[in-house]
């Protein structure tokens, strides 16, 4: 693995490339990753900005979560299922910010954040334009941009050098990669394993016993957890009842709302946060 600095000294060594330039045909990342997954991306046309971050990535020794990419919501999917999707709020230098220009759901462009300011990003992309004017995702060039957040949605998290492999998680309500790997460690399934099905499954084991019939039936009108592996409103309901039900310090109950909420979330960190790597069951704070 390599460090954040590292990878984004390869992406900034890119800045001013355009595909308007390049003498060959198709682009320099095109080319590259038409090595390894053939022939058609490295003609002229295909938008290549998942490929220019794969590109960096492979530069300094990695992949992107999952492996290469060029299509943005395959990356996103690849890294939903490794637990490497951060917040948009708390994006670090070297994430990979994925953007939705026309807000319809499916992610139309990926770069680099090189600096997370707060209420925008400075970013470094493949495959847009020097400024407003332009296409955003397909503008030929290496270019350095600000961006607001009201356009992002999802932030990639690279395993980088340095990231935090301590087990425990800061209880901040949100499910990032450390906390999606910190379920894996504790429920003993692969730290490449999906979350659905694979560790949904193993959550919802764990849920089938530890709940009694008539509290699951209560929170969710269920009296048996469906061991689909489907992350559902049963599963997570059955999650809050069990977390209300366990012994908790008064005042530390929530709601259920059936859905991964900042609250919820923050309970599953406490709960990981006691729980033994490999126990296929989750604890609570004394």
């Amino acid at each position: 693995m390599a460090t954040v600095e590292q990878a984004l000294n390869v992406a900034r060594g890119e800045l001013g490339y355009s595909r308007w330039t390049d003498p060959q045909a198709g682009t320099k990342y095109g080319r590259d990753y038409a090595t390894r997954h053939g022939a058609y991306f490295g003609t002229s046309g295909v938008p290549y900005c998942a490929m220019f971050v794969t590109y960096v990535l492979r530069q300094v020794g990695m992949t992107p979560p999952g492996g290469d990419f060029a299509y943005v919501p395959s990356g996103i999917t690849a890294a939903r299922n490794l637990g490497r999707l951060v917040s948009a709020a708390n994006a670090q230098a070297g994430d990979l910010v994925c953007f939705d220009w026309d807000g319809d759901g499916v992610a139309d462009h990926v770069g680099f954040v090189e600096r997370n300011y707060g209420s925008y990003y400075q970013t470094i992309e493949g495959n847009t334009s020097s400024g407003a004017s332009g296409s955003q995702s397909n503008g030929g060039g290496v270019y350095r941009r600000t961006r607001n957040l009201g356009s992002v949605i999802a932030v990639i998290r690279p395993d980088y050098t340095g990231s935090s492999s301590s087990w425990e998680l800061e209880e901040d309500g949100i499910w990032g990669a450390h906390t999606g790997r910190r379920f894996r460690q504790v429920f003993g399934v692969p730290a490449s394993a999906p979350w659905e099905p694979t560790a949904v499954r193993a959550l919802q084991y764990f849920l089938s016993w530890a709940l009694d019939a008539y509290r699951l039936k209560a929170a969710t009108g269920v009296d048996r957890i469906p061991v689909d592996g489907f992350d559902g409103p049963i599963t997570i309901g059955a999650f809050q009842a069990w977390w209300n039900a366990s012994g908790i310090p008064a005042g530390h109950r929530i709601p259920i709302t059936k859905t991964w909420d900042a609250e919820t979330v923050k309970a599953m960190q406490i709960a990981l946060n006691h729980s033994w790597a490999g126990s296929k069951a989750l604890g609570v704070k004394p």
